[in-house]
């Protein structure tokens, strides 16, 4: 019932929306809107330098959308990533994350609270697009946690080109020179370069290039604790076996891992592993 609900009070905003002149006037009515139905905290803020919107959480920038929409909280989201990302673990006070296809700064928000100001957040992202949203967002939050990198975490140190989509969340990263280049390096190299020496959470989320990025972290896995990682198998026709290979991989490393099984096959992509 409250599914029907929302799906006519959607139809309702969607038509009114035709008829309010000027994209700030949107904003505020979405954020009006989302305040009255959703949340307290709720409000919509249009960026002209990116002709895009924040959805807002008093004045927190959660993230940024092309097209606004009035149905968002940051319990909506947390509890989102606290389901997905951070099934198994949540990141703590101190920790250190390397966050690979970090996209447009999604978790970066939830991340740095957890660590409270005193861990470190390696936010790495391919897709120059993605990446210039994720340093705004850090920008307009304040958050000095995280470093942002642009990109491409693969099997060898080497120029890499990325397609971007109007999703950013499929982005594909290539060698054939299609697209914008983008400096691909290995996790071990990175790992090297930044003198890390403990990765408390490892969260990969970048779009098929998962078994590249395993030919090249032959060092870095020994030294992390914790992994989430999503196999998009469900992008690809051929049978790649994305998600049994990376789970042998994890298992040969002395990683215990669990799964999703929830019929979704986006949420069922992600795979989990503690370092025993």
């Amino acid at each position: 019932m409250k599914q029907f609900i929302k799906k006519i009070i959607s139809i309702i905003i969607n038509s009114i929306m035709v008829l309010i002149p000027g994209k700030n006037s949107k904003a505020s009515f979405l954020g009006w809107t989302s305040r009255l139905c959703i949340s307290s905290n709720n409000h919509v803020e249009y960026d002209m330098d990116y002709n895009m919107y924040w959805l807002k959480n008093k004045d927190q920038y959660l993230y940024m959308v092309k097209k606004p929409y009035f149905n968002f909280s940051k319990e909506k989201l947390y509890s989102s990533i606290e389901r997905i990302a951070c099934q198994y673990y949540t990141p703590k006070k101190g920790d250190i994350i390397i966050d690979i296809g970090a996209g447009i700064g999604t978790e970066t928000l939830f991340f740095d609270e957890k660590i409270e100001n005193i861990g470190k957040i390696y936010s790495i992202e391919a897709s120059k697009a993605s990446h210039q949203k994720l340093v705004e967002l850090c920008e307009k939050n304040g958050i000095k946690t995280s470093e942002n990198l642009n990109l491409a975490i693969t099997n060898s140190n080497q120029k890499l080109w990325i397609e971007e989509t109007n999703n950013y969340q499929v982005d594909f990263v290539n060698k054939e020179s299609k697209g914008i280049a983008v400096d691909g390096v290995t996790l071990d190299h990175f790992v090297e370069e930044k003198k890390i020496t403990n990765i408390d959470f490892l969260k990969v989320n970048i779009e098929g290039s998962e078994l590249q990025m395993i030919d090249g972290m032959k060092n870095a896995i020994k030294i992390t604790k914790n992994v989430a990682i999503s196999c998009h198998d469900f992008l690809f026709d051929d049978n790649r076996q994305i998600k049994s290979k990376m789970s042998e991989f994890l298992k040969a490393n002395n990683f215990h891992v669990s799964y999703n099984q929830t019929g979704h096959q986006v949420v069922d992509s992600w795979i989990y592993g503690k370092q025993i």
